[in-house]
């Protein structure tokens, strides 16, 4: 095992994920993708090697290492950009760990049975 982890979003919640990590495994190897240039240099300069692109974007997963990657952490805004970004990065990675974060309660069980290792619903502000 690598200790390699792709957060794809780095909002809120994705930094908070990120945090949670790097906490419980300060030598873990983080990259983060991401489509907002301020986000990716927010990660940068938090020590993360960070890529802009689109998740569901199969250049950008392979400029962030999916393939390398043990665990991904899917942080985005929107439910069905988190269940498609779910499905390309299994492609790239069949053996990879993804986490959902999701904000929606009904799509609980369409994750369930997606590509998706574990689903959390994301709680309100």
């Amino acid at each position: 095992m690598t200790d390699h982890v792709l957060a794809i979003g780095y909002g809120d919640t994705g930094r908070c994920a990120v945090n949670r990590v790097l906490a419980a495994q300060p030598d873990a190897r983080l990259t983060v993708l991401d489509t907002v240039f301020h986000s990716v240099v927010e990660a940068t300069a938090n020590g993360a090697t960070a890529v802009q692109g689109d998740g569901r974007d199969r250049c950008a997963l392979d400029e962030a290492a999916s393939d390398a990657a043990d665990r991904v952490v899917i942080t985005v805004p929107d439910d069905l950009d988190a269940f498609l970004i779910a499905r390309a990065v299994r492609a790239t990675n069949p053996d990879a760990v993804i986490v959902a974060v999701i904000r929606e309660a009904e799509n609980y069980t369409l994750f369930l049975s997606s590509d998706a290792t574990a689903v959390h619903i994301r709680q309100s502000d």
